[in-house]
This record gives C-alpha cells, sequence and structure tokens, in this order.
C-alpha cells in the first residue's frame, strides 16, 4: 500500500497557508484577499519547483532564484541570489566571474529550522579581494555550513550583465551511486515532499515569524542589523530601516529620508506577507529616484500615481511593510512618515 503520509502533511500545509491569508489579524478587501490567495499559489509553485531538484553534496551547483520567488519573502526585485546547499563538516571552493552588477556578495548561513536560519558563519564583497579582470576563489570551509548565498545587486539590468560562478566540494568527490539515475528514489520523494510542506508553511507565515511586533507601530521605522533578523538570511553588508506601513482609503504615506553616500541603496514596498510586484511601481534605487535640492528624498506610498516623483504602488493594499537596503553603510538618521490626503500631495 503506497504510503499517504508525505501527502497528508503537504495538504495541511496548503491547508494552514490559505488560513494564514484569511486569518490574518487586519481586515482584507477584494484585493488583498486575492493577492493574499495568488501568494499562496506562488508557494505552491515555487514548492513544486524546488522539490524537483537533486540535492547531490558531492557535486553541489548554484540554483538561480526562480522567478516565481523573486518576489516573495521580501526578496529585492534588483537582487539576484544564487543559492547552493552544502554537507556539514565538508568544504567548497566557489570560482568565478564578478560580471558589471554594482555589488556582489557571499554570505554563508547555518543550518535552518522552522524559523529560518540559525547563523551567518561567513560573509565577503567579492569586490575585496576578485582580481582585475573580476576572477575570484572563495572557499567555504566552515564546520557547520549548511547554504551558501551569492547576491548581486542590480542598478539596471538591461545594461549590467551576470555574474558567473561555480562550487565545487574539495578533498575529491566520491564515485557516483550505483543503479539507474533516472529511475526516482520513494524515500528521497518522500523527503521532498516534506521538505515542500515545510517550506510552504515558513513561507505563510513570514509576518509572524519577522517583528511582528512592529505591525502595532505603523509608519515608523526602526533599524535593523543583520543580525536582528538572522533567520530571514540577511546580507551583513546591508543595514535595514523597517516599518510597516497603514494607509486609509483617500490617504497617502510621504516617506523623507536624507539617504547615504553609498554605491547602492533602494527602498522597497511589499504587501502583509513580505511579497512585492514587478508588474507595479514597488522598488526604487538609488539612481532611479528624484532627489531634491538638499540631496533628500522624498517617496510617496499611494493607490494609483499622484503625478509626482518617487512614487511607489499600494496596488489597493492598506497595510504591509516597507524597507530601505543601505549598503556599506549605517545612516545617522531613520526615514520617517508622514499621513496626508491624496488631494494634499504635489
Amino acid at each position: 500500500m503506497a504510503n499517504s503520509e508525505p501527502w497528508d502533511d503537504l495538504t495541511e500545509a496548503i491547508e494552514f497557508a490559505a488560513s494564514c491569508i484569511v486569518d490574518d489579524p487586519d481586515p482584507l478587501n477584494d484585493r488583498e484577499l486575492a493577492d493574499g490567495q495568488q501568494y499562496v499559489m506562488r508557494i505552491l509553485r515555487t514548492v513544486a519547483e524546488t522539490s524537483l531538484v537533486t540535492l547531490d553534496f558531492d557535486r553541489p551547483s548554484f540554483l538561480p532564484m526562480f522567478d516565481s520567488v523573486r518576489h516573495l519573502g521580501a526578496a529585492g526585485p534588483d537582487i539576484d541570489y544564487d543559492v547552493a546547499i552544502l554537507s556539514p563538516g565538508e568544504s567548497y571552493r566557489i570560482t568565478g566571474r564578478r560580471g558589471d552588477a554594482g555589488y556582489v556578495g557571499i554570505v554563508v548561513y547555518g543550518a535552518s529550522g522552522a524559523e529560518g536560519a540559525s547563523s551567518i558563519l561567513a560573509a565577503v564583497d567579492v569586490d575585496d579581494f576578485a582580481g582585475p579582470d573580476g576572477t575570484f576563489t572563495f572557499d567555504v570551509d566552515q564546520p557547520a555550513a549548511a547554504r551558501v548565498i551569492v547576491r548581486q545587486y542590480f542598478h539596471d539590468r538591461s545594461s549590467e550583465t551576470r555574474g558567473s560562478w561555480t562550487i565545487e566540494r574539495l578533498g575529491g568527490v566520491a564515485p557516483a551511486t550505483a543503479g539507474d539515475a533516472t529511475r526516482a528514489d520513494p524515500g528521497i520523494v518522500g523527503h521532498q515532499i516534506a521538505n515542500g510542506a515545510s517550506t510552504l508553511r515558513w513561507n505563510a507565515q513570514l509576518n509572524r515569524l519577522w517583528t511582528p511586533e512592529r505591525r502595532a507601530h505603523a509608519n515608523e521605522f526602526i533599524r535593523l542589523a543583520a543580525e536582528d533578523i538572522v533567520a530571514a538570511v540577511p546580507n551583513p553588508d546591508v543595514t535595514y530601516a523597517f516599518s510597516w506601513w497603514r494607509v486609509d482609503e483617500g490617504e497617502a504615506l510621504l516617506i523623507d529620508v536624507e539617504p547615504p553616500n553609498t554605491r547602492y541603496w533602494a527602498v522597497q514596498v511589499c504587501d502583509r506577507w513580505f511579497q512585492s510586484y514587478p508588474q507595479r511601481r514597488t522598488n526604487l534605487n538609488d539612481r532611479q529616484v528624484a532627489y531634491r535640492d538638499d540631496g533628500s528624498v522624498r517617496c510617496v506610498l499611494a493607490d494609483r500615481d499622484p503625478g509626482v516623483d518617487n512614487w511607489l504602488d499600494t496596488g489597493g493594499h492598506h497595510t504591509g511593510v516597507v524597507f530601505f537596503r543601505w549598503l556599506h553603510a549605517d545612516p545617522p538618521t531613520l526615514p520617517t512618515c508622514r499621513i496626508v490626503t491624496t488631494d494634499q500631495i504635489g
């Protein structure tokens, strides 16, 4: 008799994910409910895609972030994430060429649990050791390493080329496992389904895991360093300014900021499930914003384009999260917020 336990687990996880949408503590309008339902479908697609990837610790490879997850989990639309899963206790070598991105960084993480990553073990800016031609080599030799992510920050994807890299296990590679590799292993498939259920649960409750207490302090920014949000697999080269935002019908949120002098910063708006939208104007980086004469920037969160600079689209939502990424910088002041009516904008 077939073992239905993994499928029972996945079915329960789908029901849990759906409950995280309809049971959210803030009221849902029709647009928010539809986007929440789409969010669950995006996670399901992600689970289906990633479950088909065979993990071979002897022959690891980088998995570029799928399009389906590029805008989940507060991932930055300007950022490419290449992920490799490692076997603790082994050593690995990354070899690559930098490309044209404004920033390329490597971060090594410890094992993940139900609430996300447990630790940051190493972090480097590739520019600190890449050769004149952009080539580099980096060894991962932390015994507790379980995952490594290479990030690329782009200002303009249309003109900047991606870098490329490979990863190999050091100390020799074990012989390939005997047998027909085209046949599914029942144990591995069961594990993939169970892992998919766990991934679904984790993504569905992000707003309960990441600073949920800040929802009660909407439109008020706090500073977050990587060590404050380790579970969210952050970038230690970045300081974050984070806030829940809240606007009512007919309102807009003005965000004033004095940005630091750094080679990359960006502001990103997400809904209450930490989801951003590629088809909407939800992200602006330092080369896309319009600056005022004194070097400051005003962003406007509103449901529709008010005809002013630096508009960010709430997409019909009335609450969500917004945050700034400051690369290699820690601004002395945090962004400030002010609610106005839409007819006051300008």
